[in-house]
């Protein structure tokens, strides 16, 4: 019950159309308790989400009287870009990445299109309620959801926008946000024309993961694509799984973090070295994350890097301005 990534795989090849995701969905939240302590690698982190959801820490969140929303787009970070500025969860295991990054570079994008857009911080907001949902915790995600979906409503904002595919999809599919386009950057991107007629330092091969949660459930797949291609010197190359056909990353909710979910890791990172990329682009924070901690190990062979497309289209505006 707890070993399925609920990446839509199963339910997407499915002839007789069974949603396997929901199904067990369903039955997670059956379980009294929760999962089992075993199935959770970061129990802490998960406890303090869960403390969150609760009616007496209200008062640490901003309200909107006094939180500053001029504009109405707002951008939703999501919990990895919090957890890795205030808790330093990416560095735990000495690496490198910098999750907040996805975050600092959709505002780059923002401003270098004079889009407006209000930051809506984990000052403001609570967590989406993503993982707790997926664990079968209805009861914390439902506290989660009423909380967050009253402070949107009363924003004034009729655009949400998240750089995280788990929010994105959880803001999209699992609220009822009435009179607010739920979006993902990617999609921001492209509906509102983004063009910085960018060209690469150097001529760069890349290639795209496709998150479960913005891929095969959210039906996004050419979107990033078509944003990266746009870049003058990049050629992008499909992995020999991709689109509707894209392996997950192993790991779902911030659950199943074991032998079996690093061997999905380590056949992704075999598809990446035959395509002769040097970048491995995806759309999720969470992706990066789990991907990072099999570079983390050190296998020379994982010489490639690992970037957000929001991040990688950064770099090249950043690069622009400095030529």
């Amino acid at each position: 019950m707890y070993s399925c990534l609920t990446c839509s795989a199963c339910t997407n090849a499915c002839p007789q159309l069974v949603d396997y995701d929901s199904y067990v969905d369903m039955r997670r939240a059956l379980v009294v308790g929760g999962p089992p302590a075993s199935n959770i690698p970061h129990t802490v982190l998960q406890a303090v989400l869960a403390a969150e959801a609760e009616e007496e820490r209200d008062a640490d969140f901003i309200s909107v009287e006094d939180y500053p929303i001029d504009s109405s787009i707002g951008y939703y970070p999501g919990c990895v870009d919090y957890l890795d500025q205030e808790m330093i969860f990416s560095h735990i295991n000495e690496g490198e990445m910098n999750l907040g990054d996805a975050t600092t570079s959709a505002f780059t994008l923002f401003e270098e299109m004079d889009k407006e857009v209000s930051y809506l911080g984990r000052d403001f907001l609570k967590c989406c309620g993503h993982d707790q949902k997926w664990q079968g915790m209805d009861e914390v995600f439902e506290k989660l959801k009423a909380y967050n979906q009253k402070k949107i409503q009363a924003s004034g904002i009729d655009t949400l926008v998240s750089s995280c595919a788990e929010c994105f999809r959880t803001f999209a599919k699992d609220y009822e946000l009435e009179g607010i386009k739920v979006m993902h950057t990617t999609e921001f991107l492209t509906e509102n024309g983004f063009d910085m007629n960018l060209k690469a330092e150097e001529d760069v091969t890349v290639t795209y993961h496709d998150p479960c949660r913005l891929g095969r459930q959210m039906e996004i797949y050419d979107g990033p694509r078509d944003l990266v291609t746009a870049v003058d010197g990049v050629e992008l190359v499909e992995m020999e799984h991709h689109g509707e056909d894209a392996l997950c990353c192993g790991v779902s909710s911030m659950m199943s973090c074991n032998e079996d979910s690093r061997a999905l890791r380590v056949q992704r990172f075999d598809e990446v070295r035959a395509t002769g990329a040097d970048i491995m682009l995806t759309s999720c924070p969470k992706c990066v994350s789990h991907f990072e901690c099999l570079k983390f190990e050190g296998d020379p062979k994982h010489d490639f890097e690992i970037l957000d497309v929001v991040s990688f289209l950064a770099r090249q505006v950043e690069a622009k301005k400095q030529a």
